[in-house]
């Protein structure tokens, strides 16, 4: 019920005007990729700096299928799933076999700086440096989904899919075992969970939602360019995770809201401010709200001061002068 009124209530912000229309629609798009990285990295403990190329990826699929071939757009929804699952397949077979350190971090970070070369040097197909336009839009019967307001109501359907999908599976008996893994591998290992295979199950669904976010920001933007999937991108969609909270879809959809309002409430800033501003407020949350924004939902002003006083002492209190001054307190008494 609660989740209803908030998507209301966004919608209506979103419907005010046709600037909030179009930034509604990017706050979905980046949701549904968020939503992806919340089961990589909320629920399995994995970094992934490469949801941006799967972007890419799903965005330039259905765009090429579109404008090159001629295919309808709803045909080319699948297509651009399907290659993003392979291509999250084949990328995650080799790097989740290892069970630590940065690795996967490492390699998507890469594969998103390739899919960025491939990008520009496919000229023939992608346009290169020179972007891609002129695709077609979404028709159903006489029904043609040619304005922003339409979009964002097309874009909040498939929204409200991907997040019931997302939510039944970390419900389920693989959302289950997502938590042992990111609570301890070795533990789960030792009662007979096969930890590659259900890290590389929730890759390759947070490799689906990249492209199916693609496939609705090629239709947002209506152009297409390589710089637009750079890892900086991923980088910011990782933020928004951590700062909703990455433990948490309901937090990773609200973290990808607030970052994605946030730069239209500093547009006056330089592109550096904007990112300083990123980082103060990563900082600020991992240092006073390890489970990100939505901790502070549902909780009373007196609750929230004491959760911030505590977290406070945690953080600046010398642990060993504490623990001097319960020693001599218990030698007084």
């Amino acid at each position: 019920m609660i989740r209803a009124l908030f998507l209301i209530a966004f919608l209506m912000v979103c419907l005010s005007s046709s600037y909030y229309t179009i930034i509604g629609v990017q706050c979905l798009i980046n949701a549904i990729a968020v939503l992806g990285l919340v089961l990589v990295s909320g629920y399995t403990r994995q970094i992934h700096l490469g949801q941006a190329a799967f972007i890419g990826l799903g965005a330039y699929t259905s765009a090429v299928l579109m404008s090159k071939v001629g295919m309808n757009f709803w045909l080319t929804i699948p297509c651009a799933l399907l290659l993003s699952m392979l291509v999250g397949l084949l990328l995650g077979i080799p790097t989740l076999k290892l069970r630590e350190g940065p690795y996967l971090a490492m390699v998507t970070q890469i594969f998103g700086e390739i899919i960025f070369v491939l990008l520009i040097n496919m000229e023939g197909v992608t346009g290169g440096s020179y972007g891609l336009a002129g695709f077609g839009k979404p028709v159903i019967g006489s029904f043609r989904i040619d304005t922003k307001v339409k979009l964002l109501f097309l874009t909040t359907i498939f929204f409200i899919i991907c997040f019931f999908i997302t939510a039944r599976v970390t419900r389920s008996k693989y959302g289950r075992f997502f938590i042992s893994i990111r609570e301890s591998q070795e533990a789960a290992l030792s009662v007979g969970v096969n930890t590659t295979k259900f890290k590389l199950l929730a890759f390759v669904i947070c490799s689906a939602l990249g492209g199916l976010a693609g496939v609705f920001y090629s239709q947002c933007l209506g152009f297409l360019s390589p710089e637009q999937f750079r890892w900086n991108i991923s980088l910011t969609l990782i933020s928004m995770a951590i700062i909703g909270g990455i433990g948490d879809i309901d937090g990773g959809v609200l973290g990808a809201i607030v970052l994605t309002f946030l730069p239209e409430l500093l547009r006056d800033f330089s592109a550096q401010w904007r990112m300083i501003t990123y980082g103060v407020l990563l900082i600020l949350v991992l240092t006073f709200l390890p489970d990100g924004v939505i901790s502070l939902i549902g909780k009373k002003p007196s609750e929230i001061k004491k959760m911030l006083k505590e977290r406070t002492e945690l953080l600046f209190t010398d642990e060993r002068a504490k623990r001097r001054k319960q020693l001599k307190k218990t030698i007084r008494t």
